[in-house]
């Protein structure tokens, strides 16, 4: 079974999770996502100041999400895209235009350093770095950016991207197919893809939690343990409202006979 396959079902079962999520009450501005998990730290920061990312906390656009060490945290944004930031990262919801309606999104986000994890709920989703631009539909892929070299790379797991240089004056794209990488230094076109190593993927933060795993012979690369994760998360988000019965007490007669 190819994850590809089920994007069309897995987003509906999305937008249900999506819609038990409670917003923040303060929250003025129409906001993009909400937080489903974290581990570690996380912090949101935001023109009024910052604060500990918590589940159910509210995303808007132009927030910072910044992971410490050892660290990690998994958002859902409106459109039913999924991100998962990884340990000792940063990344800036730039731009995010929804329309309830369509139910179609607009979202640029930017990786400032660290390792992104993207499962793609539908069209206009882009996701930059000091060095790249990548646009994608439908599909599963990782981001890295390193601060120190400059290099980003670009793993796709489902599906393909289109990436290119963020400079708009170097020349040159490629689109890149599931199960293969491309790198892209500063003021250089994106490499020639190449067959992605994976064999280390499920090893370590760095590589925020992908999961390789066999199902019925068939390597699969983590959604339903998205799905399963978010699940579990939703009677933290949501939880149920317990009443009184309406009377206090109940009278119950019982006619015992003893032989």
């Amino acid at each position: 079974m190819k994850t590809i396959k089920i994007i069309g079902n897995v987003c509906a079962v999305l937008a249900a999770i999506a819609s038990a999520i409670v917003p923040a009450p303060a929250s003025a501005i129409e906001k993009a996502g909400d937080v489903v998990s974290v581990r570690g730290k996380a912090v949101i920061e935001r023109k009024a100041g910052k604060e500990n990312a918590r589940v159910a906390a509210v995303l808007q656009e132009s927030d910072n999400v910044v992971t410490r060490d050892r660290s990690r945290i998994k958002m859902l944004f409106r459109d039913d895209s999924i991100l998962t930031l990884g340990a000792k990262s940063k990344l800036v919801i730039k731009k995010y235009l929804y329309s309830p309606e369509s139910k179609r999104a607009e979202s640029i986000y930017e990786l400032a350093d660290g390792r992104l994890r993207a499962v793609v709920g539908g069209a206009g989703f882009k996701v930059t770095t000091p060095t790249a631009f990548a646009a994608a539909r439908g599909t599963v892929f990782i981001v890295a950016y390193n601060m120190e070299t400059g290099a980003t790379e670009i793993i796709v797991l489902e599906g393909s991207v289109e990436v290119r240089n963020i400079n708009p004056e170097v020349a040159g794209s490629q689109v890149v197919e599931a199960g293969q990488s491309t790198t892209v230094l500063s003021n250089k076109p994106p490499t020639q893809p190449k067959p992605a190593d994976l064999k280390d993927a499920a090893e370590g933060d760095d590589w925020v939690g992908l999961s390789l795993f066999d199902m019925k012979g068939e390597r699969e690369y983590g959604i339903f343990r998205e799905l399963h994760d978010l699940a579990e998360n939703q009677d933290r988000l949501n939880k149920p409202i317990e009443q009184e019965p309406p009377h206090a007490a109940t009278v119950v007669n019982l006619n015992v006979t003893f032989r």
